[in-house]
């Protein structure tokens, strides 16, 4: 299994990421075009044991070209990987670019200037999780709700009323995972987050796609979770976490395509049961309000300035593909409530414009292996 970065020649992609008074993004995502060049590895994260080996190679118009390639390091100095192999033995950011003949993976106009890096860290990277079906790619479908809140807000309590009554209906967890920003208002939020953000609170989007306003009423935000599920769910996810003594959260995130296309994945660290005095304009004097589940803690699916997920390039369908999430954990949060939200996003390419939106989400534990929820 390969995990496949996009390092050159992306092509550009607009979706309006942020609605109805929010802000605009323009998710960006790659195809495994033969005119391109591209770096692959067979991991993207590393025990700086020095023995744990990944192994890099240079993809030009299809075609492995890592012999004749030419690595270098951040620097632009020549680095010598004798069979794409690399290893560390500190821990850190290994970035990496190369060059095949006149073409480059070197790209100024993007925000990681095209380079391509491993992470080393001191602690083990964990397995893959044990796939029981591997001919099967017929998973339950879940949507992603993203609530835009804060605890300033004081017409949050009518957002938040409604996903109450969704969950007491038992539309989530069962059809939709929820992830709260709490990226508005007050400082003082305890779940205060930078990004990502919108305009007007509160605000939810289903899928980073759809948004949906409170005055809508909860029957709206039922159809477009309907709406969201009603197909067979393109992707599934597998997560195994391991969290260490030193606050160190791994996570090895499968994803197994159910279609051919182009896939993103990302993961978002929440924490239940957080306090913080609710700014409520009905004056209901529901102190229920005060306690906060699903805060984002982490959010790692930003890249090139949308949070979509980070590229898995072109899979075919049933082919599976890792990534390796690492997150820190600060002291100060409650472990017990620690839960994850992991998605994968699928892009609609309408000529040279690819649309991302996500195509399916989980909610899984950090201390326990999540398998693929087949149906």
């Amino acid at each position: 299994m390969k995990n496949i970065f996009k390092t050159a020649s992306l092509l550009a992609a607009a979706v309006v990421l942020f609605s109805c008074g929010g802000e605009n993004g323009d998710p960006t995502g790659g195809t495994d075009a033969s005119g391109d060049i591209m770096i692959v590895s067979d991991k993207d994260v590393i025990q700086s044991n020095g023995q744990d080996v990944a192994t890099l190679k240079v993809i030009a118009g299809g075609k492995d070209v890592t012999a004749e390639a030419v690595f270098y390091d951040v620097n632009n100095d020549v680095v010598n990987l004798p069979g794409g192999q690399f290893t560390a033995t500190k821990d850190g950011d290994y970035k990496f670019w190369a060059t095949y003949g006149t073409m480059s993976t070197y790209d100024k106009s993007y925000d990681d200037n095209g380079l391509f890096t491993i992470k080393a860290i001191s602690v083990p990277v964990p397995e893959a999780v044990a796939d029981p079906k591997p001919n099967n790619t017929s998973f339950e479908h879940r949507a992603f709700l993203v609530q835009y809140t804060g605890t300033g807000c004081g017409y949050c309590p009518y957002m938040i009323k409604i996903l109450k009554e969704l969950s007491s209906e038992d539309v989530i967890p069962e059809n939709a995972v929820l992830a709260a920003v709490h990226s508005g208002y007050n400082a003082n939020d305890p779940a205060k987050i930078s990004g990502p953000t919108v305009s007007n609170y509160p605000f939810l989007h289903v899928d980073l796609v759809n948004g949906f306003s409170h005055t809508q009423g909860k029957d709206a935000l039922k159809g477009l979770i309907n709406q969201s599920t009603a197909g067979a769910a393109k992707a599934g996810i597998a997560v195994n976490p391991k969290l260490y003594d030193d606050g160190t959260l791994v996570l090895k995130v499968s994803v197994k395509a159910a279609v051919d296309g182009i896939f993103n994945v990302g993961a978002w660290l929440l924490e239940d049961n957080l306090f913080g005095q609710q700014s409520d304009y009905d004056n209901v004097g529901d102190t229920s309000y005060d306690y906060h589940n699903n805060c984002v803690r982490i959010t790692d699916s930003k890249y090139k300035g949308t949070y979509f997920g980070l590229p898995l390039g072109t899979l075919k369908a049933g082919q599976t593909v890792d990534k390796t999430f690492v997150m820190d954990v600060k002291s100060k949060w409650v472990v017990e409530n620690l839960h994850l939200a992991a998605f994968v996003s699928y892009g609609a390419k309408t000529g040279s414009r690819i649309s991302y939106s996500v195509c399916n989400a989980i909610d899984c534990p950090i201390d326990e292996p999540t398998p693929f929820d087949y149906k």
